[in-house]
């Protein structure tokens, strides 16, 4: 750690901190509100000592070598799938993340998610700002009734199974490191081709781990209900997106909505922008699941506090 009368220099590539949070860093440090754009970072990271940082912000290992006073990563994600890890340990710089504060928005947001694919909201909301009203066309489908499959039992997609359930779905949940104690929010499926057969709604909420990369490509799809839905708040590249948009043009699922992808930001000419554009059974959101106001400023407050703490300045 620096010394006590030495001011630490903080790199915040989050914009949305607000001012509060901003304030208490910059009582600990000299603070620079940065960007996650990766020349940028390559220029600014070997004079900083700490980054504060999300998602967007991807710290490889070219990136961490080069960063030679770096000594803190404090990230407001519950995963690190963004950071070198071992890069980071091997050069003895420290890493936060969260745990917990993201679980509940992120939750809601599957079934928002979910219900703007059941109720066709994204489709009906742009006819309604073209000046057209045709109720008898848009006819949805409620969530009640329906198999939820979840994807991981995690804090997560507990919470999402509590609330699907609430719903009135019948939850079905595949995770094989949870113990069957643990499946009180939703029945256990121990073999996922199972769970894809009989849920109407598949929801993921794995971890990325070298075993859930490209988990659900065509293979799994074609398991997939012709009338079943896809939601996908982990991980992007959990789901071969390519695969994806294959069974949606040829109708062997009925729809999928993704808030997370394996490149972020997604490229504007990218095949899955393409096909939303045309096609309302494909829903895309920027990433937004921990995105609420409430969250942010808990992540924003959590981070400011174990940089604080780091420094001897909590």
């Amino acid at each position: 750690m620096r010394s006590s009368n030495s001011r630490p220099v903080i790199l915040v590539t989050e914009p949305a901190y607000f001012e509060n949070v901003m304030g208490r860093l910059r009582r600990i440090g000299h603070v620079i509100r940065g960007k996650p754009d990766r020349a940028y970072l390559l220029r600014t990271l070997p004079r900083v000592d700490a980054a504060v940082i999300r998602v967007e912000t991807r710290l490889d290992g070219k990136i961490l070598r080069r960063a030679a006073r770096l000594k803190l990563i404090a990230s407001a994600t519950t995963g690190m799938n963004h950071v070198d890890t071992g890069e980071a340990r091997r050069r003895g710089i420290r890493m936060v993340n969260l745990h917990g504060i993201h679980t509940i928005p992120t939750a809601e947001h599957t079934i928002a998610l979910m219900l703007a694919l059941l109720r066709r909201i994204a489709e009906v909301q742009e006819l309604m700002r073209t000046g057209k009203w045709d109720r008898a066309r848009w006819i949805g489908a409620q969530a009640h009734g329906k198999t939820m499959g979840i994807i991981g039992l995690g804090r997560i997609g507990s919470r999402a199974a509590r609330l699907g359930r609430a719903l009135g779905l019948d939850v079905l949940a595949y995770d094989p490191y949870v113990p069957p104690a643990r499946f009180k929010s939703a029945r256990r499926v121990t073999n996922l081709s199972a769970l894809l057969r009989r849920s109407d709604i598949v929801s993921i909420h794995a971890a990325l781990t070298d075993e859930t990369r490209g988990m659900i490509g065509a293979a799994r799809l074609r398991q997939f209900k012709p009338c079943a839905i896809l939601i996908n708040t982990a991980r992007g590249e959990i789901v071969d997106e390519i695969a994806l948009l294959g069974a949606l043009r040829a109708g062997r699922i009925a729809g999928a909505a993704l808030d997370v992808f394996s490149q972020e930001p997604l490229p504007p000419g990218h095949p899955l922008r393409a096909y939303a554009s045309r096609r309302g059974n494909l829903v895309l959101t920027p990433h937004l699941g921990a995105s609420t106001r409430e969250a942010v400023n808990a992540a924003a407050g959590e981070m400011a506090a174990a940089v604080g703490i780091f420094f001897g300045r909590a």
